[in-house]
């Protein structure tokens, strides 16, 4: 069985306007497409073997990982030419995504940093690519099912380091699961967006016993990082899943998403800023969130003196000889991000970058509410749910916009739900119950 046979669910999207694909991937461009999903996931076997767990994220890169990065990207690029004028559309489209992108290119002009910014962005502007290029080439149930395949890997991958290489794969004190990756957040993260894409594949029933078994192990993954974020940031999008599953044929869903959104997020902001001493007794935090929030307090400062376009993309948090030296040499750690994406934003792009990100997801999670209407089955939910994720690990932790699988998701989400808008027949519509 190939990619192409394998559907999520067993119901079938509504007819396009016009054929989706001048030419469909073959056996080389599939095989090149999963390698580059897994490079996004788990990165290069070099980037195993990384103990730093207080430093800076090392899935950003070294020249090494961005070369090969440049190497798959560019190789499948060649490819997307046999559909360029489906490719060109997609960017044109999505003109918001393109300012970001080159704000976050350019920002090296500027940067505190250029060599570090100049060498990040082009890893955040490939990964961008990527995701416009797989809406391009392959349709939204393969995207996802490739997805899967790579985080069951992901998941076996991190056991074997938890499990049998404890001295990587576990912190200094054994208390807490890093896998294969930097620090618990981020294997956290990881293991959020794994169980996320096992309850997409199964809603295939050949697939379904695997992907629960997968799941489980992503799980278990996610208690072992003892991460309450990434616990929390679970329990909350399954939530929002029922919700927009229960909503989504009414017409009231519009309402639903915005007020489960808002309250999903208030009770993540409530969370992160612990005003309620009955949420940090339940998950065993301090009143300041492990530091947090007096964090955000001493960023106020730098935020300002480059208020409208930043320090610079990953240029912040550079070291003692950075911008960051001030809030390291006063707090009792050494943070790697400012843990919540939108003062991350102000500080390496400042606010015009933080306007052009928040545009995008603006106009993503509006198109996701009608792709969720109208698309039936898992695939319909997964633009939604795929901001989602996003905006709550935006509050406690520096967000999605980074090399990583995420954020090449983040994208599919954006753009195929423009994707379908522009292809959707004249007059379509669903039921829609009162």
């Amino acid at each position: 069985m190939t990619i192409a046979e394998v559907r999520l669910s067993d119901t079938s999207q509504p007819p396009t306007k016009r054929p989706r694909f001048i030419s469909r991937p073959g056996f080389l461009e599939r095989s090149l497409a999963f390698f580059a999903i897994a490079f996004l996931t788990v990165g290069l076997p070099n980037e195993w073997f990384v103990t730093d767990v207080d430093g800076t994220n090392a899935s950003s890169g070294g020249p090494f990982v961005i070369v090969v990065f440049m190497a798959l990207v560019g190789a499948l690029l060649v490819f997307s030419l046999k559909d360029r004028g489906v490719m060109g559309n997609l960017v044109i489209a999505e003109l918001p995504l393109v300012l970001l992108s080159l704000i976050i290119l350019f920002s090296a002009v500027w940067s505190v940093d250029p060599n570090t910014s100049f060498r990040r962005s082009i890893a955040v502007t490939l990964t961008t690519l990527l995701g416009v290029y797989f809406v391009a080439r392959f349709e939204l149930d393969e995207i996802l099912f490739t997805v899967a395949l790579v985080m069951m890997f992901a998941v076996a991958l991190n056991w074997v380091f938890v499990m049998g290489l404890p001295a990587y794969g576990k912190n200094f004190d054994g208390t807490q699961y890093l896998g294969a990756t930097t620090n618990r957040n981020v294997l956290g993260q990881l293991m959020v967006l794994g169980c996320l894409s096992f309850q997409f594949l199964m809603g295939n029933r050949r697939w379904r016993f695997i992907a629960i078994l997968f799941w489980f192990g992503a799980f278990g993954l996610v208690l072992g990082t003892r991460s309450k974020t990434s616990l929390l940031s679970l329990i909350l999008i399954n939530v929002l899943w029922f919700i927009f599953s229960t909503f989504r044929a009414r017409k009231q869903l519009f309402g639903a998403v915005l007020v489960s959104e808002v309250t999903a997020g208030l009770f993540g902001f409530l969370f992160a800023t612990a005003n309620l001493p009955l949420i940090t007794d339940l998950l065993d935090r301090d009143i300041t969130l492990t530091g947090r929030t007096i964090l955000w307090g001493d960023l106020l400062v730098p935020i300002g003196e480059r208020f409208w376009l930043g320090h610079g993309w990953s240029a912040f948090w550079g070291g003692y000889r950075s911008p960051a030296h001030e809030i390291w040499v006063s707090h009792d750690w050494t943070p790697p991000t400012a843990h919540n994406a939108f003062l991350e934003y102000l500080l390496v792009i400042g606010f015009v970058g933080l306007c052009l990100w928040m545009l995008v997801t603006a106009r993503g999670l509006l198109r996701s509410i009608h792709h969720l209407r109208d698309i039936p089955g898992t695939a319909g939910m997964f633009p939604i749910l795929m901001i989602s994720y996003m905006l709550l690990f935006s509050i406690t932790e520096a967000g999605s916009l980074r090399r990583g699988l995420d954020w090449m998701l983040v994208v599919v989400a954006v753009v195929e739900t423009k994707r379908f808008i522009q292809t959707k027949p004249a007059g379509f519509k669903r039921t829609i119950n009162t």
